[in-house]
C-alpha cells in the first residue's frame, strides 16, 4: 500500500453482455477476458484489496479461480443495461462498510475490456494521486486534432475550426480521449460525493494508443489479441524509434 493508503480494486463483470454473449469471460489468448485484469491488478505494489462485482456465480467461481475476491453476488437490479457503474460502486462501498468495517482510501475501477493495460500503468496512477495534488487520476490516449461529425447530411468539423486553416498538423493543439475505461482512480469521499469519477482536480495518465484498445466486437478482440501477442515486440520498436527521433 502507498503510505498506508487503502486502495480498493473493482473490477465490473455483470453478465447478459448482448454484443457479445459473456464478453467479461469470454476467450481471450487461451484464457477468460477477465483474468487478464486480475493478473496485472494482483502484480499492482498499491492494491490493499481487489474485488470482482458480478451477478454471476460462473463469473464469481472463475474470478475466485484466479485469486480475486467475490464477497457476494451483486444484486439484480444494478446488473441490467441500464444500471449506472456509480451505484454499484456505491452499493459496494457502504456494503463493505456495514459488513466489514472496510473504508478504503481510494476507489479504483479497472474494467476487464482493457486487456493491455499494465500493473505499471495503475502503480503509476496510484503515485500520482498519492502525490497529494489531486482528486483522482484517469487513463487517457492521444486523438486525432480534427474529428469529424455530420450535420444534415454533410461532413462537420467538431472543434474549432481555425484549425482547419493550419497546414501543419504538429502546430495543432493535442487532443486526447479516455481509452476504454482502462483506469478510474479517485479518492473515495471525492467519488462519495460527487458520485463521478471525473467531476473533480482529475489528472491525465497517458497510456500508448496500441495499449488502448476497448474490446467492444470481435474485431477489437481480433486486433488485441494480436498486439497482446506481439505486445513486448512493439513496445521495444517503439522504445527504438523513440531513442532515434
Amino acid at each position: 500500500m502507498v503510505k498506508n493508503k487503502k486502495v480498493l480494486a473493482i473490477i465490473p463483470a455483470r453478465s447478459g453482455s448482448k454484443g457479445i454473449k459473456d464478453k467479461n469471460i469470454k476467450s481471450f489468448c487461451g484464457k477468460p477476458l477477465i483474468y487478464y485484469t486480475i493478473s496485472e491488478a494482483l502484480k499492482s505494489r498499491h492494491i490493499d484489496r481487489l474485488i470482482v462485482s458480478t451477478d454471476s456465480e460462473e463469473y464469481a467461481k472463475i474470478a475466485r479461480r484466479f485469486n480475486a475476491e467475490v464477497p457476494f453476488l451483486r444484486p439484480k437490479e444494478l446488473a441490467t443495461d441500464s444500471s449506472p457503474i456509480v451505484d454499484t460502486i456505491l452499493h459496494l462501498i457502504e456494503k463493505l462498510k456495514r459488513d466489514e468495517n472496510y473504508i478504503p482510501d481510494y476507489i479504483l475501477l479497472l474494467q476487464t475490456t482493457s486487456p493491455l493495460r499494465t500493473s505499471r500503468d495503475i502503480d503509476n496512477c496510484i503515485n500520482i494521486l498519492n502525490s497529494g495534488d489531486c482528486d483522482g487520476v484517469v487513463s487517457m490516449c492521444s486523438t486525432e486534432q480534427l474529428l469529424y461529425g455530420i450535420k444534415d447530411g454533410f461532413i462537420d468539423i467538431l472543434f474549432n475550426k481555425n484549425w482547419i486553416r493550419k497546414t501543419n498538423r504538429q502546430s495543432l493543439q493535442a487532443t486526447y480521449r479516455l481509452n476504454g475505461s482502462a483506469i478510474y482512480l479517485i479518492s473515495r469521499e471525492v467519488f462519495i460525493k460527487t458520485r463521478s469519477f471525473l467531476k473533480a482536480r482529475i489528472r491525465p495518465y497517458i497510456m500508448d494508443r496500441w495499449q488502448s484498445l476497448d474490446l467492444d466486437d470481435i474485431n477489437d478482440f481480433i486486433n488485441a489479441e494480436i498486439i497482446y501477442r506481439n505486445r513486448n515486440k512493439f513496445h521495444n520498436k517503439w522504445l527504438r524509434m523513440l531513442k532515434k527521433s
